[in-house]
């Protein structure tokens, strides 16, 4: 494709075209602002870094005003429910599920199973006292914990 030379011709249609838009298409100073999105300035890693301390330390002491668990100390409370569990033949076919299931996704996620039931065997020895568990196997992990150091029962 060849571009042709402007002629004087051209360049005074253009300079009128220019004029044009220029006296009758201008853009209004106090026109809505179009940008959505505010670009900030650059930020320092330490600030940065400081900022995100503000917003855990927020979230925290929500959390604390609120007594709301995080999901670790839900799914702990679980745990120390199953492995304190006087038999756990007493468990019912829905809880044997999510016990199965929270073995599977372990699985899935690279942990070895057999380390995991020796994780909950070790705290049930911590927790449970001896003469509760007599005639189970068991894996000595320190001295368990004497329920008389819980304090009253709340329930």
């Amino acid at each position: 494709m060849t571009t042709r030379k402007l002629t004087p011709e051209d360049v005074d249609k253009i300079a009128e075209l220019d004029d044009v838009r220029r006296t009758h298409f201008f853009r209004d100073p106090m026109r809505p602002d179009p940008r959505f999105v505010r670009t900030h300035r650059r930020v320092t890693p330490e600030e940065r870094k400081a900022k995100g301390r503000l917003r855990t330390a927020r979230w925290r002491s929500s959390m604390d005003q609120r007594k709301a668990p995080t999901a670790e100390q839900v799914a702990m409370a679980m745990v120390v429910a199953l492995t304190t569990m006087p038999n756990v033949g007493l468990l019912s076919e829905e809880d044997v599920a999510i016990v199965r299931r929270a073995f599977a996704y372990l699985r899935a996620n690279g942990f070895d199973v057999e380390e995991a039931k020796s994780t909950l065997r070790r705290m049930r020895t911590r927790l449970v006292d001896p003469l509760d568990r007599q005639g189970e196997e068991s894996e000595f992990c320190g001295p368990p914990i004497r329920p008389d150091a819980w304090g009253p029962a709340l329930f």
